[in-house]
């Protein structure tokens, strides 16, 4: 992937200051929100494969076998497809946070940004410091929604009020440092 900094340049307003640009951590694979999202994509999948072998099987109705497909390709996705797309989002990803605002450069189409005064910010650090997860504004529907965010079924909240978040960022000194420039921490 080409420099966060060089990505996050040319979107800066007149007269804003980049403070800080990384991306997240492509070998940080897995979330809290997983203790939750593996087992039941066990089950999901298992009970959707049963499913499906015993429509097969009986094979009286051709619907109930239509019928299971998507269920098991949800189950597929749910297993492993959702670690390849959240891997691929990583790659593609800038973090940059200026003076004024925290921006969130996905691919060559999707930016979104956060303005940095008064709005509520959350830092969590791993265990071992050496990552951290910052969230700028609320998270819709009483945080919920933030539940889904940063495990590759990010798709499940949208337009519900996703917030603007750096997600495992590596080395986060360099960002904290930024943050308390700012006043935000």
């Amino acid at each position: 992937m080409d420099d966060p900094r060089s990505r996050i340049l040319p979107l800066l307003r007149q007269g804003e200051q980049l403070l800080w640009a990384s991306q997240p951590d492509p070998k940080v694979r897995f979330t809290g929100a997983d203790a939750f999202l593996i087992p039941f994509s066990i089950l999901w999948a298992g009970f959707a494969v049963f499913w499906e072998f015993t429509a097969i099987r009986t094979a009286s109705q051709p619907f109930f076998v239509i019928w299971g497909v998507p269920f098991v390709l949800l189950g597929l996705y749910f297993i492993f497809g959702r670690f390849i797309v959240k891997g691929r989002r990583k790659r593609i990803t800038a973090y940059g946070l200026t003076d004024r605002r925290a921006i969130v450069c996905v691919g060559d189409r999707t930016v979104v940004d956060s303005p940095l005064g008064n709005v509520p910010t959350k830092i969590d650090r791993s265990r071992d410091g050496r990552h951290a997860n910052v969230v700028f504004g609320q998270q819709g529907l009483m945080g919920v929604v933030g539940m889904y965010q940063n495990t590759g079924l990010d798709f499940m909240g949208l337009g519900m009020g996703q917030a603007v978040a750096f997600y495992d960022v590596a080395d986060p000194g360099d960002l904290l440092r930024a943050l308390d420039h700012v006043g935000v921490r």
